[in-house]
């Protein structure tokens, strides 16, 4: 069944010559918008109703290794309106250098990577909605390696794995006993990543006392080329917890996910096994359009006893952003995601983001 969804997307992207460069994949996206913007010219009830209010910034960790499996994109508990939804597209630019040698592994993650999600939610009962999310990515060997060592001496923060580098290199690769099970080929890499499915059902309201509450699921369907380190090639599902309570002009929110990876590295004998993910966050309404958003995670690994802190260490990392709603009804969200926590050795080293969606 996998296989032949994997298929049916390849001969579709085939027929209809979507074999896009990664800019004429972004114009495409940009243009949907544009039209829905066109489309609507004034803000819809939900957007009124909303109150500037939008929600964790739904970015996931970009660590090209996390990016393999299932992630629990942060989001609020409470649920779309039935027959209402959501359209967002989300653009990165992230840099990542860990390189680590230890025992039977040895690892090297040397990139730049861009990775724009085209997400769509939709209402489909009362509290309760439905989504997914399908990833265009593109790795090189990026234009930021200078300037971030720059900054890390500025500030004498520079990793050592820094100050070796080839700048503006590409390598990424993870092997046991000198055999690689996770290997982006070539220069560069590009291509559709895993295709994510989610669900997500309100279990109570919030009350004066009580947050929102609201539970989920998640499973990863593995639409991305294994080969070239798309995905895991495997499918994989995760259950989470989600609270928002509402402070005045501040809304705080909580999701706690367990996530059960597949048996992507068996013949390589490389064991998963269930991993967390927690993420808090708080939004402060500036206004009814503005808003800003803090929200800091902690993912716990799906590899254990490797040796290699890029592939056991939990990541930890914090997101400053910023959500405006336009008066066309379009939001525009920014900001950026760093590790903190001596996850320099585990995770991306920044992260850039850029998010347009609408709701309809």
């Amino acid at each position: 069944m996998i296989q032949k969804v994997r298929i049916s997307l390849e001969i579709l992207l085939e027929k209809a010559q979507l074999d896009l460069s990664f800019s004429q994949w972004m114009a495409f996206l940009i243009g949907l918008f544009v039209f829905l913007y066109a489309e609507n010219a004034c803000p819809s009830n939900l957007e009124v109703s909303c109150k500037g209010k939008s929600g964790p910034i739904s970015i996931v960790n970009q660590a090209p290794i996390q990016l393999l499996f299932l992630q629990a994109a942060p989001d609020k508990a409470e649920c779309l309106p039935k027959g209402r939804g959501s359209l967002t597209l989300n653009t990165t630019i992230t840099n990542t250098l860990v390189s680590e040698k230890g025992g039977d592994y040895e690892g090297v993650v040397d990139m730049e990577m861009i990775r724009a999600s085209l997400n769509l939610k939709y209402g489909i009962l009362t509290d309760f909605e439905m989504g997914m999310s399908l990833p265009f990515v593109y790795s090189y060997s990026g234009i930021m390696d200078h300037s971030i060592l720059e900054f890390e001496e500025t500030f004498n923060a520079q990793r050592p794995v820094r100050e070796d580098q080839v700048e503006d290199n590409y390598e990424y690769y993870v092997k046991r006993n000198n055999r690689a099970f996770i290997s982006g080929k070539g220069k560069s890499c590009s291509g559709i990543g895993d295709l994510v499915l989610r669900a997500k059902g309100k279990i109570w309201d919030e009350g004066k006392i009580l947050p929102c509450l609201s539970t989920r699921l998640g499973v990863k369907v593995p639409t991305g080329d294994e080969d070239r380190a798309l995905g895991s090639g495997k499918v994989d599902y995760g259950f989470g917890l989600l609270l928002q309570k509402d402070i005045k002009r501040l809304t705080a929110y909580l999701n706690a996910d367990i996530i059960f990876p597949g048996d992507a590295f068996d013949q390589e004998n490389v064991p998963l096994r269930e991993f967390y993910e927690i993420m808090l966050g708080a939004e402060y309404r500036v206004s009814s359009r503005l808003s800003l958003v803090g929200q800091v995670n902690c993912i716990s690994r799906p590899f254990e006893n490797t040796g290699l802190q890029m592939l056991d260490r939990r990541i930890y990392d914090a997101l400053l952003g910023i959500h405006y709603l336009t008066k066309g009804g379009v939001f525009i969200q920014g900001g950026t995601r760093e590790d903190f926590k001596n996850s320099g050795n585990a995770g991306a080293d920044i992260t850039f983001f850029l998010n347009v969606g609408k709701n309809f």
